[in-house]
């Protein structure tokens, strides 16, 4: 494209050098493994861009070269001092002679090219590569609904969006050793998430995803690389999916809880309805029961009995309590009543009370009975003390030191 337009529109949507640069290094595990067995490995970068790969292979030791049509992208390179050239991506391929590569890259240069050339791209870089060399092809990923639909067609130079599916069929299909789909970019904090929105479904699947391919190499090399090959990147589709649909069972069994509770407690009002209404017509007829007891003939003619019998319980309960001298008979209650008052009289009449002494000094179990009479009465237990006052307590004390003088010398 003329005037710089492709470097402006890189510049404002695919984001800044250091972002960029940030997730390119993902792939640095790669070419870790790589240089131990090849020191300073040479790549190639097809379509290079601004150079950030170009960058990223050179601060880690790398011999890297970078092809691109845009003049607007490789002055960029250019003022960074990368080693680029303006060439056609299959053109710089068929240059290099077999095995000469240690690391071929593309990254967002398929979804520019027609199939034809994707597969002649593949072919190529199988040629050129060294036993265990790798192919990197990124791409935007149409697993994500919304890169899918909308954010691929930005570019305007975007052909077509090419599923991870045929992507890595391609390598597999000209003979590379084995493929591995990474899924990128996707956001580090959903991976944590466990209530998965269907707007995550739609938005958070990882925005790109590449195709690594190997070529074939002795069994050492390759195992070097085996645990790459074998982790997990990224978010697909899929797994959101089944998130997203795990979080609605949740919601949809936490609705069916609340409403088997709700019912249950309707049942339970219901019920209680139900025993309020019983109990409510039991009484009812409860009433209109003793009503007609009250109304009927038989209870009229048997009133006369029930106030006789009535007298005759009082009376005899009466009799009872006069004519028998058990503790709580009234003839009891009142001999008690008038001991103890005479008790008191003679406490207060000295002289009387000197005179009974000796009387009763001879009658010892008579004197110990009476000394009994009145026992429970003493102040003490008419005086709840914590209910006086200051002055009441002096008052009480005095009082209290007085009767005991007394007590001293009672029956």
């Amino acid at each position: 494209m003329s005037d710089n337009f492709y470097r402006a529109f890189e510049d404002k949507h695919r984001g800044s050098r250091e972002l960029i640069k940030s997730r390119l290094e993902i792939y640095l595990p790669f070419i870790e493994k790589i240089k131990e067995i090849q020191p300073k490995p040479k790549t190639i970068d097809l379509g290079c861009g601004r150079g950030e790969w170009l960058e990223l292979l050179s601060e880690n030791d790398c011999e890297a070269q970078g092809i691109d049509l845009d003049e607007g992208m490789l002055q960029a390179c250019t003022q960074r001092g990368f080693n680029v050239k303006r060439q056609d991506a299959i053109e710089a391929l068929r240059n290099l002679d077999d095995a000469s590569i240690s690391v071929v890259s593309g990254f967002h240069i398929v979804e520019h090219l027609p199939f034809e050339v994707l597969q002649t791209l593949v072919q190529e870089s199988l040629r050129v590569l060294k036993p265990g060399g790798i192919l990197i092809m990124e791409t935007p990923n149409p697993e994500n609904i919304k890169i899918g639909t909308e954010n691929f067609y930005m570019d305007p130079t975007h052909i077509k969006p090419i599923p991870s599916q045929l992507l890595a069929f391609l390598p597999e299909h000209y003979g590379f050793s084995r493929t591995k789909v990474l899924r990128l970019q996707e956001s580090k904090e959903l991976q944590a998430i466990e209530n998965v929105s269907l707007a995550h479904v739609i938005h958070c699947v990882s925005p790109d995803y590449a195709v690594i391919a190997q070529k074939s190499a002795n069994t050492e090399f390759l195992n070097a690389f085996d645990e790459l090959f074998a982790k997990e990147y990224g978010l697909s589709l899929d797994s959101l999916m089944i998130r997203f649909e795990n979080r609605l069972s949740g919601i949809e069994q936490r609705a069916t809880q609340a409403e088997q509770r709700a019912t249950q407690a309707e049942q339970r009002a219901t019920q209680a309805e139900q025993r309020a209404t019983q109990a409510e017509q039991r009484a009812t007829q409860a009433e209109q029961q003793l009503a007609l007891l009250l109304n009927s003939r038989s209870w009229k003619i048997t009133k006369p009995f029930r106030i006789i019998g009535k007298l005759a319980r009082w009376l005899v309960y009466g009799l009872y309590h006069w004519l028998t001298f058990s503790p709580t008979s009234r003839p009891r209650r009142i001999i008690k009543q008038l001991l103890v008052s005479l008790k008191h009289y003679i406490n207060t009449n000295p002289k009387l009370k000197y005179k009974l002494i000796q009387i009763l000094n001879k009658f010892p179990a008579i004197k110990n009975r009476l000394k009994k009479i009145g026992s429970n009465n003493t102040i003490d237990n008419k005086i709840e003390i914590s209910e006086l006052t200051e002055r009441g307590n002096e008052v009480y004390k005095n009082l209290n030191s007085k009767f005991k003088r007394l007590n001293k010398e009672k029956f």
